[in-house]
C-alpha cells in the first residue's frame, strides 16, 4: 500500500515556538496554498479515490479537508504530533539546556518535556499502520500529520537512519510517498 504522508501549513505566530501538540492557528489563505501544493505533489486519480486520514490537530485537518472535499477526512488519534509536554507553549531558547541535551543524548527513550518520546511515537504509528492493514484494501492512501510522526515514519520504513531522525528537514505542506506493508 502506498501512503502519501503531507505535513500540516505553517501556523501562525509559530517561528520558533514549541507547539508540538497543542493547537495553533493557520491562517486560511495558507491554507489554500498548501493544498495547491499538495495536490501537485500527489497525482488527481489519487486525490479523487483515496481514502484521507488526518491527525485531530486544527491545521491538519483543514488541510485533510481541503484534500477530500466534499468528502470528509478520517480522523485517527495515532496520527497527532509528538507531545512535548511542558515545553509546550514555550520558545525553543527558553527550555533549559540541560533538557535538550538530555532529549538530543536519547530521542527515541526521552520523554520530551515530560511527555513522549520518539519511541512512544513510533507505537502509534504501528497502532496506525495495523489500523491501515484491518480496513478494507486501498492501493493508495494519504495522510495529513506532522513532522515527528513524518519522521518517525521515514525510520520506520527505512527511508530515514535512527540517528536522522531530530534534524531530517520536513518542510510543511510537503509530501512524503512510503509503502506500507500489507
Amino acid at each position: 500500500m502506498r501512503l502519501y504522508l503531507v505535513r500540516h501549513p505553517r501556523p501562525c505566530d509559530s517561528v520558533r515556538l514549541c507547539y508540538g501538540r497543542r493547537d495553533v492557528a493557520v491562517a486560511p489563505a495558507t491554507v489554500v496554498e498548501a493544498a495547491g501544493a499538495v495536490r501537485e505533489a500527489i497525482p488527481p486519480a489519487v486525490l479523487h479515490a483515496a481514502p484521507i486520514y488526518s491527525s485531530p490537530s486544527t491545521r491538519a485537518l483543514e488541510l485533510a479537508r481541503a484534500l477530500a472535499a466534499p468528502r470528509e477526512p478520517r480522523v485517527d488519534e495515532n496520527l497527532r504530533e509528538m507531545g512535548f509536554g511542558a515545553w509546550e507553549g514555550l520558545m525553543w531558547d527558553a527550555i533549559p539546556r540541560a533538557e535538550i541535551d538530555a532529549w538530543a543524548a536519547d530521542v527515541w527513550g526521552y520523554r520530551a518535556g515530560g511527555d513522549e518520546s520518539a519511541a512512544m511515537v513510533r507505537e502509534r504509528w504501528q497502532r496506525f499502520c495495523a489500523s491501515l492493514r484491518a480496513a478494507p484494501p486501498a492501493p493508495e492512501m494519504i495522510a495529513v500529520t506532522h513532522s515527528g510522526l513524518i519522521r518517525v515514519a521515514l525510520v520506520s520504513t527505512g527511508l530515514l537512519g535512527e540517528e536522522g531522525f531530530p534534524r531530517a528537514p520536513i518542510e510543511y505542506a510537503s509530501v512524503h510517498p512510503i509503502e506500507v506493508s500489507a
